[in-house]
C-alpha cells in the first residue's frame, strides 16, 4: 500500500524511490508502472534493497526517452547484464547512470567492456564502491579503447591497482580534450565566417562601355561614387570589428594573465600541501610507532592479567581443595576420638550401671524386709515399743553403714566419667575454634583476590570503554564522509546540467565565446566548490588523527586516498587551464 501511494504521488519527468525496501514484488509493482507510464526520464531508486533478478525486471520496462537512473546502494550484482543490454540498444539514449555500492564483480565487467564498446550515448557512469578489481579494471580499460563518449566514470574503492586506475582517468580525460577540442575548433570557424565576410564587388552594366553619353557617364560617376561610400562604410565597419575583436584579444590576454596567476597560486598552494603532506606523513609514522608500542604494551599487560587471573584462581582453587581436605581430615578424627571415648567407656558405664542395677534390686529387697518387719514389729507392738525402736534403731544403722561405702565408690566413678566427658568436650572445642580460625583465613584470602580481579576486570573495561569511543569517532568521520560523498555527487550532477545548458544554449545561437565564457565560470566554481569540500574533509582527518593517541588504518587510507585525489584535481586543473589559455590565444 505504501508503495502503490508513493508511485501514485510521483510526477513526471522524476521518479523518485529512495530508501524503499522493495522486495522481487515490489520491483514488479515498479516495473508495471514504469511500463504504463512512459513520461518518466530521469529514475531514482537509491537505497531500495533490490537484488539482480528485480532489477533486470525494472530495466525491461525502462522508456527509450529516459535520459538518467540512479540506482546506487543496492544489491544488483549479475543483474548488470540486463542494463547493458538496454545499453547496446541504440533506441535507448541514457545518458548518466549511478551503479555505486551495487556488489558488481570481476565478471560483471566483461558485459559492461561490450556495452562500452557500442554505446554512444552514454556519458556519466558512476561505480565506487564496488568489487570490480584488478580483472574488472582491465574489461574496463578495454571497453573504453573502444569508446569516444563517456566523460565521467568512478571506479575509486574497488581494490584497483594504482597503474590501472591511472591509465582508464587517462583514457576519460582524452575524451573530455577531445570533445572540448571539437566544440572550441566549430566555434572558431564560425566565428570567423562572421568577421570575414567577402567584399561586395562593383557589377559592370552594358551603359557604361556602350553608350558614350554625357549623362550616362555622369550616372556612372554617381553610382561609383555611391559604391566608394558604401566601401568605405563597409571598410569603417570591418575596422570596428577588428577594433572589437583586439579587445576582445586583449581582455582574453588579461584573464589568461589572471589565470596564469591563479595556477602560480595554485601551484605554489600545492606546493605548501605536499610540504604539509610529508610533514603529517612524519607525524603519522611516529604516532602510529607510538600506538602500536601502547598496542604491544597493553597487550603484553593484558596477558601478564590473565595469567596472573589464571594462577590466582588456581591457587583460590588449590586452598579451597586444601581447605576441604584438612576439615575432612579433622571431622574424620574427631569422629575417630569419640568413637574411641565411647569404646573406651562404654564397658565401664556398662559395669556401673549393672552394679547399680544390682544395688537398686538389694535396695528393693531391703525395703521388702524391712515392711515386713514393719508388720511384725506392728503385730508386736503393745508392750515392747520401747525395744522394738531400739532394735529398728540398731538394724537401721547397720544396713546404712553396709550400704553407704558402695554408694560413696559409684559416686566416685560417676564423677571420674563426667570429668573425662568434659575434657573429650574442650578437646572438640579447641578444635572448632581451629577450624573456624582456618575457614577465617580462607575467606580473608578469597576476599583479597577477588579485590584483585575486580580492579584488573575495571582495567580491562576502561580499555574497552576507550576502544569504543574510538570505533564511535570512526564512525562520526565516516558519516561525514559518506555525506561530503553526497555533496561531491550532487557537484557532478550540477556540471552535467551545465553541459546539458550549454548545449541548448548553443543551439540557441549563444557566441561561442560567452559559452566558453559561461562554461569556465561554471567548471571554476563547481570545481572550487569540490575542492573546498576535500579540502574540509582533509582537515577534519587530520584534526581527528591529531586527536587519537593510536594508530588508524582506516583513517590513513582515507586521508592518503584524499591528498592524491586533491593533488591530481589541482595538476588537472592546471592543465586545462593552460590548454584552454592556448586555445583562446
Amino acid at each position: 500500500m505504501k508503495l502503490q501511494k508513493a508511485l501514485e504521488a510521483q510526477k513526471a519527468p522524476n521518479l523518485i524511490l529512495s530508501d524503499q525496501i522493495l522486495n522481487e514484488e515490489g520491483c514488479v509493482v515498479v516495473a508495471q508502472f514504469l511500463a504504463q507510464n512512459t513520461q518518466f526520464i530521469n529514475i531514482e531508486l537509491r537505497g531500495c534493497n533490490i537484488n539482480g533478478r528485480g532489477f533486470e525486471r525494472i530495466c525491461r520496462s525502462i522508456s527509450p526517452d529516459a535520459r538518467t537512473l540512479i540506482a546506487e546502494w543496492n544489491a544488483i550484482g549479475g543483474g548488470v547484464s540486463a542494463l547493458c543490454d538496454l545499453l547496446m540498444n541504440p533506441s535507448y539514449q541514457l545518458q548518466l547512470v549511478d551503479l555505486k555500492n551495487n556488489r558488481i564483480q570481476a565478471d560483471h565487467c566483461a558485459r559492461i567492456c561490450q556495452m562500452l564498446k557500442q554505446n554512444t550515448s552514454l556519458q556519466s557512469l558512476n561505480l565506487k564502491w564496488n568489487e570490480i578489481g584488478e580483472k574488472g579494471a582491465q574489461y574496463l580499460l578495454e571497453g573504453l579503447n573502444g569508446n569516444r563518449n563517456l566523460k565521467f566514470l568512478d571506479v575509486s574503492c574497488n581494490k584497483i591497482p594504482e597503474g590501472l586506475a591511472t591509465q582508464i582517468r587517462e583514457r576519460i580525460e582524452q575524451n573530455r580534450s577531445s570533445d572540448l577540442m571539437a566544440k572550441n575548433s566549430t566555434g572558431i570557424k564560425e566565428s570567423q565566417r562572421n568577421v570575414y565576410q567577402p567584399v561586395k564587388t562593383i557589377p559592370k552594366t552594358a551603359a557604361t562601355t556602350n553608350i558614350p553619353d554625357r549623362a550616362v557617364k555622369k550616372n556612372d560617376a554617381i553610382r561609383v561614387a555611391q559604391l566608394k561610400e558604401q566601401i568605405d562604410q563597409e571598410l569603417r565597419q570591418n575596422r570596428l570589428m577588428n577594433e572589437e575583436l583586439t579587445n576582445r584579444m586583449n581582455a582574453l590576454r588579461q584573464e589568461i594573465l589572471s589565470k596564469e596567476q591563479a595556477v602560480s597560486m595554485a601551484k605554489r598552494h600545492f606546493e605548501e600541501e605536499v610540504t604539509r603532506k610529508s610533514i603529517i606523513e612524519a607525524e603519522y609514522t611516529q604516532v602510529k610507532r607510538q600506538f602500536d608500542e601502547l598496542g604491544k604494551a597493553s597487550d603484553y599487560r593484558q596477558q601478564e592479567v590473565m595469567n596472573e587471573y589464571v594462577a590466582k584462581n588456581k591457587h583460590v582453587l588449590a586452598l579451597e581443595n586444601e581447605y576441604m581436605h584438612e576439615l575432612s581430615q579433622i571431622r574424620h578424627d574427631n569422629k575417630q576420638q569419640i568413637d574411641q571415648i565411647n569404646a573406651n567407656w562404654q564397658p565401664r558405664l556398662d559395669g556401673i550401671q549393672s552394679k547399680f542395677n544390682s544395688l537398686m534390686k538389694a535396695n528393693d529387697q531391703y525395703n521388702q524386709q524391712l515392711l515386713r518387719m514393719k508388720e511384725f514389729f506392728l503385730k508386736m507392738r503393745l508392750d515392747h515399743d520401747e525395744n522394738v525402736k531400739a532394735v529398728e534403731g540398731r538394724l537401721l544403722i547397720e544396713e546404712k553403714a553396709k550400704y553407704n561405702h558402695q554408694i560413696e565408690l559409684l559416686k566416685k566413678k560417676e564423677m571420674e566419667t563426667q570429668q573425662t566427658l568434659k575434657r573429650a568436650e574442650n578437646e572438640s572445642q579447641s578444635i572448632q575454634d581451629d577450624m573456624q580460625r582456618l575457614e577465617t583465613n580462607l575467606t580473608r584470602d578469597r576476599q583479597l583476590i577477588e579485590e584483585q580481579i575486580q580492579q584488573e576486570r575495571e582495567k580491562v573495561h576502561q580499555t574497552h570503554l576507550q576502544i569504543s569511543k574510538r570505533s564511535i569517532k570512526q564512525e562520526k568521520l565516516i558519516n561525514n564522509n559518506i555525506v561530503l560523498d553526497h555533496h561531491i555527487d550532487n557537484l557532478i550532477r550540477k556540471i552535467d546540467e551545465t553541459f546539458f545548458i550549454l548545449n541548448i544554449q548553443k543551439d540557441r545561437g549563444m557566441d561561442d565565446i560567452q559559452q566558453r565564457r559561461l562554461l569556465q565560470e561554471r567548471q571554476y566554481a563547481l570545481h572550487k566548490t569540490n575542492l573546498q569540500l576535500q579540502h574540509q574533509r582533509i582537515l577534519e582527518l587530520e584534526r581527528l588523527m591529531s586527536s587519537q593517541e593510536g594508530n588508524n588504518i582506516k583513517l590513513r587510507a582515507e586521508y592518503e586516498k584524499l591528498c592524491h585525489i586533491v593533488q591530481g584535481k589541482v595538476q588537472n586543473a592546471v592543465i586545462e587551464t593552460c590548454r584552454l589559455n592556448l586555445q583562446l590565444g
